[in-house]
């Protein structure tokens, strides 16, 4: 008989419990000590599978449960799934970019040997700082990843970007910084697509974990640049991206948006008082999520002469 991914959440969780000797009010107390509260009442309604945990918060008390009763890493996160959808729900969301942009999206992950899943690092914590600068006509988009190897050998991820037809056919520079060095490239003029192969220095054993930092500089004038995203293979425990906009020139609307096997969400936000918009995520993926903003009128102090170049981040893919 299958399952689905409520009862077989609430049979796997029952019998890591059954196994610890552990009752659910000692249980409750340790996940407290560990800043995961969570009631008992909570917990007698996971295993029992009458309520399934959703949230931020709820995901990280799985997490946390996961150490607690001696599982491994995500072995009950991934029958529970991403967090649940929030903002205004969107029926329709076509592919970031032009509508034929998901095809050589998908051409360029194969040319540089990401055919399936299977062949990226299993990335555990992403962090990427956006920084756009009117000031100048090239943007910064600094990315730092922690990965897991999946299989003894060199571990490798993609960077992908697909340009729009109104912006500039210029290729973007990937720079390592940190770990990595750039391995087989795509560079298709013709179709407005570019990307590298990221490989991480040394050999890793299978389950190692490993940290890596790269820059993309694209060569466009900030009111060019109206968003960037990220895509994840798999699950990550936590993805943290920024945008830092320096210079007089500050987009009107920003809006966060999600999309996963769920479906697609998009909320509002705001540039904070850092002249930063940030967005978090727990135990995300796989799935796509990014910022995208408007910009309003230049302003008067803004040099009119201004190179006008266009270079948007629009799609990038990660493991």
């Amino acid at each position: 008989m299958l399952l689905d991914d409520d009862e077989r959440f609430a049979r796997t969780l029952r019998a890591a419990i059954e196994r610890s000797d552990l009752t659910l009010t000692r249980i409750s107390q340790r996940l407290r000590a560990r800043n995961r509260p969570v009631s008992v009442a909570t917990l007698s309604n996971w295993q029992s599978g009458r309520s399934l945990p959703s949230g931020d918060h709820s995901l990280g008390v799985v997490a946390a449960l996961e150490e607690l009763l001696g599982r491994p890493p995500d072995s009950l996160a991934d029958l529970v799934g991403g967090p649940r959808l929030v903002g205004r729900a969107l029926q329709r969301t076509k592919f970031v970019g032009r509508s034929s942009g998901r095809d050589v999206f998908q051409a360029a992950l194969h040319q540089l040997g990401f055919e399936t899943p299977q062949r990226y690092a299993h990335e555990r914590v992403f962090h990427q700082l956006a920084v756009i600068d009117s000031t100048k006509n090239a943007q910064e988009f600094i990315t730092r990843v922690t990965v897991r190897s999946l299989e003894s050998g060199r571990c490798r991820l993609p960077a992908v970007h697909v340009l729009e037809r109104s912006e500039p056919n210029i290729a973007p520079e990937y720079i390592p910084l940190d770990g990595c060095s750039i391995g087989r490239r795509v560079v298709w003029p013709d179709r407005r697509t570019y990307g590298v192969e990221l490989v991480l220095d040394g050999h890793l054993d299978a389950g190692q974990v490993a940290t890596f930092a790269y820059k993309v500089v694209m060569h466009a004038a900030a009111t060019e640049v109206t968003g960037t995203f990220y895509s994840l293979a798999r699950r990550a425990h936590d993805v943290l991206l920024e945008v830092e906009f320096r210079g007089a020139h500050r987009p009107l609307n920003c809006e966060r948006y999600r999309r996963t096997d769920s479906g697609d969400s998009v909320t509002p936000v705001h540039v904070d008082r850092r002249d930063r918009i940030q967005l978090a995520e727990s135990r995300f993926g796989p799935g796509s999520f990014g910022l995208r903003w408007v910009w309003g009128e230049k302003p008067a102090i803004e040099d009119e002469d201004e190179d006008e170049d266009e270079a948007e981040d629009e799609c990038e893919a990660g493991g």
